[in-house]
């Protein structure tokens, strides 16, 4: 969809908009798959052919509100030019766009011309602000093709049928785009914002009402104020010129409507800029994951009595978000190179305790996986005040904080259910008989209690990316982290994407999508892992997520190699490299070595001592076969090791709470005990937290370990040493030893990484210097199950 053509162009619109070159008599029927109920076609039996068409057109998206409609009660009669285009494939003709506007009758859609761009094609329609589902149907090879649109962002079932979909805004809006931004830091806590705005006259064409203008700035603090008249311009023809100075470091955002002379207010556009040192790449980010019920008891009056029936083990423990806000101010988390949080969900969920998946323990909603209210904050975690308070404290160290946001499921008591039964799916409880986590993927229960959200219902799909711009909003959030990617039609994540990158990005700073699609545990090579790759990769991309968690390195390599030590370090410098290239262009993958859902690092490189089935407790049993704290040293080395490899890793890597210092655990929930401070650890905990955070700082020091091209320059069974490729002269080397006595070892750097003759790198650990050769090698000495980080 274009940009809005001039007002004039509507009084003609009725009479260009519909040029149609029916399909002849006979033509082959679209399979009944892709063509949704009640389209009108003609002629029987065909093929299929959705998606995969190379194409720069589509329908753009427009401004509005979250969920497709600009005007929540636009008038019946408001018509607003639409402009499709598309390239179709070589020997395409009679390209049509049938929608819901004609019922996807093919007799009345109309067909796409030629535009004055060679091989582009167009179409023009008038269409009521909302958002429209449709398809593109062409001839091709004699037989008719019904397509989803490769350009277009979002998606819209009817009749239970996937289709593109357009945005269409409210065309009366006046609407303001960035012709340019620019944020800028003079010193420490003195930056500058400048910014050029395009205004664009509603399809009235009152003109501007440059004095009803309304611009905000919210600070780091989240504090709001107008702009005044010195930071704020409109000239007559309603473009806007912004100009801040004096700016404290952090996160900032100006929100700027646009008016019209007969009373229109335009959608609020949001510029959302950081004042800091250097320009921040969500690849910088190290993400601290904190289950926040198990971090600190910051405010004890919020703590909860126990929950009749719960076992203790699963039940709240009186962490809450103010303690997770200390834990920022006292630098706890800065010590560790910290940028980012991943938070558990904070919607609020049930009082009361639910049998877990064993069938026999009870627990409760401490996780924050089974909210009941869209929009509330759960008050024992300290309710929106507590929220916005973490946020502000996080921005002010520049710390990003990314909610943990559920689209697959809500808890049986959600305000939605009892509004909305038709927006969910109930019976099938995934992993019981007939019901397995594959073929039911989208429509299992995760629990008999947990109704399964169906966004194959338009309503419902809305409903979730609006709640989730809510919260983005309204809490000055960074991102989301989205659960059970694969359990969702993957319009859950298109749509959501959509909305995110067209409200929030306008001035280039980066929301972070990370998905969560649980795969890879299966210890096999290709073509195996080649659907592992392929399932978590397909919703990575320009109209989806930014990355997801690398399950497949995890399964691969995280526990193998650095735990268990069944798989060397070959293994690990193939599945590294290897998984490097499986995916997309752009993605920033976050690899790990624990989670919630997984047994501490720790107790799986306890191997020979207190770690149940070598770690791997299993359902049933997790309640029974509970690990204790490792009583040799060599398991938190394993742990220390395992960590400098990961944070030597391209991507945003994931430090789980508690992993800095080795914190052991079994499965859930025996993985998720309360963190605990320094003055609590053992010696051995507290020599792993200080070389944790020697690697964190070292990862936020070092702009190659940050932003490097991954490469293997050697590797043996027990020693791996790889490099990240930055600019000339200014790439790292890591290297890793499990082996019992010193490494040495050598390797070409001049080539493979850019390093020079006579350049000198220093240890990040403190194990000294290097410096490259004249042969352009570089001569290293790794020592006993050790690690060196080595840059300029």
């Amino acid at each position: 969809m274009s940009s809005r053509p001039p007002s004039f162009l509507i009084a003609a619109v009725s009479a260009v908009l519909f040029p149609l070159l029916p399909l002849a008599c006979g033509d082959s029927a679209p399979d009944s798959g892709q063509v949704p109920p009640g389209a009108t076609t003609t002629g029987g039996g065909g093929n299929g052919g959705a998606g995969g068409i190379p194409s720069t057109g589509g329908a753009a998206p427009g401004n509005g509100g979250a969920g497709g409609v600009a005007d929540p009660d636009p008038p019946d009669d408001i018509l607003c030019p639409t402009t499709f285009t598309f390239r179709p494939p070589p020997g395409a003709t009679e390209v049509l766009v049938p929608g819901e506007w004609n019922g996807f009758d093919l007799s009345s859609a109309p067909e796409m011309i030629e535009t004055s761009t060679p091989g582009e094609l167009a179409a023009t329609l008038a269409l009521p602000p909302g958002l429209h589902a449709y398809k593109l149907a062409y001839r091709s090879g004699g037989e008719l093709v019904w397509a989803l649109d490769p350009a277009a962002a979002r998606r819209k079932y009817v009749g239970g049928v996937e289709n593109s979909a357009v945005k269409v805004p409210d065309c009366r809006l006046p609407v303001l785009s960035v012709a340019s931004s620019q944020a800028t830091r003079i010193t420490p806590g003195q930056g500058s914002f400048e910014a050029h705005l395009v205004y664009l006259d509603g399809i009235e064409g009152a003109g501007p009402d440059t004095s009803a203008f309304e611009a905000t700035l919210q600070d780091q603090d989240g504090a709001t104020r107008p702009l005044t008249d010195q930071e704020l311009s409109v000239d007559p023809s309603g473009d806007v010129q912004i100009a801040l100075e004096g700016l404290a470091d952090g996160k900032h955002r100006v929100t700027v409507r646009a008016a019209t002379r007969n009373g229109r207010a335009g959608e609020p556009l949001r510029l959302v800029f950081w004042v800091e040192a250097e320009p921040f790449s969500w690849e910088d980010a190290l993400i601290y994951m904190v289950v926040t019920d198990r971090y600190r008891d910051g405010d004890p009056d919020l703590n909860a009595p126990p929950t009749p029936g719960a076992d203790p083990r699963g039940d709240w423990a009186g962490g809450d978000l103010e303690g997770l806000r200390q834990g920022i101010e006292d630098g706890t988390l800065d010590a560790l190179g910290v940028r980012a949080i991943w938070l558990t969900p904070f919607q609020e969920n049930p009082a009361g305790a639910y049998l877990a998946g064993d069938g026999v323990h009870q627990v409760t909603g401490y996780h924050g996986y089974w909210p009941i209210k869209a929009r509330e904050v759960d008050p024992r975690l300290g309710g929106a005040a507590a929220l916005r308070a973490l946020v502000a404290e996080a921005h002010r160290h520049g710390i990003r904080v990314l909610q943990d946001f559920v689209v697959n499921h809500v808890h049986e008591e959600h305000e939605y259910v009892a509004s909305h039964p038709e927006w969910f799916r109930t019976g099938c409880v995934c992993g019981t008989d007939g019901c397995d986590w594959t073929s039911h993927a989208l429509d299992c229960m995760f629990a008999g209690y947990l109704p399964d959200v169906d966004h194959t219902v338009p309503e419902a799909n809305a409903a979730f990316v609006e709640d989730a711009m809510y919260w983005l909003d309204e809490f000055d959030l960074d991102g989301l982290r989205v659960d059970a990617v694969k359990h969702v039609e993957e319009i859950a994540t298109r749509n959501l994407a959509a909305e995110v990158r067209e409200t929030f990005e306008p001035a280039g700073t980066r929301y972070f999508l990370m998905g969560e699609t649980a795969m890879g545990w299966n210890d096999c090579a290709d073509p195996c892992n080649d659907e592992n790759y392929g399932t978590i990769a397909k919703y990575i991309g320009p109209f989806g997520l930014d990355g997801q968690f690398d399950f497949v390195l995890y399964h691969g390599v995280s526990y193998r190699t650095f735990a268990w030590g069944d798989r060397g370090m070959l293994h690990a410098a193939y599945w590294t490299e290897h998984g490097q290239r499986r995916w997309p262009e752009g993605a920033i993958m976050t690899p790990y070595l624990g989670s919630h859902d997984t047994p501490r690092f720790a107790t799986l490189a306890d191997y020979l001592g207190n770690s149940p089935s070598r770690g791997r407790d299993v359902p049933g049993r997790q309640w029974t076969d509970v690990a204790e704290a490792p009583e040799s040293p060599e398991v938190y080395a394993r742990v220390r090791l395992a960590t400098a490899w990961l944070l030597g890793l391209p991507g945003a890597p994931l430090l789980y709470y508690g992993d800095e210092y080795g914190e052991w655990g079994g499965a859930d929930p025996n993985n998720r005990s309360l963190w605990r401070s320094e003055e609590e650890l053992t010696a051995d905990e507290r020599e792993t937290l200080d070389y944790v955070r020697s690697l964190g700082a070292a990862r936020r020091r070092i702009p190659a370990l940050r932003r490097g091209a991954y490469v293997n320059l050697a590797a043996t069974e027990d020693t791996l040493v790889f490099g990240r490729r930055l600019d000339p002269g200014r790439s790292a080397v890591v290297a890793l030893t499990r082996a019992g006595e010193a490494q040495e070892i050598e390797v070409e750097v001049a080539a493979a990484l850019g390093l020079p003759s006579g350049t000198a790198l220093t240890d990040a650990l403190g194990g000294g210097s290097a410096a490259v050769s004249a042969a352009g090698t570089l001569s290293l000495r790794v020592p006993p199950g050790g690690a060196l980080i080595l840059a300029p």
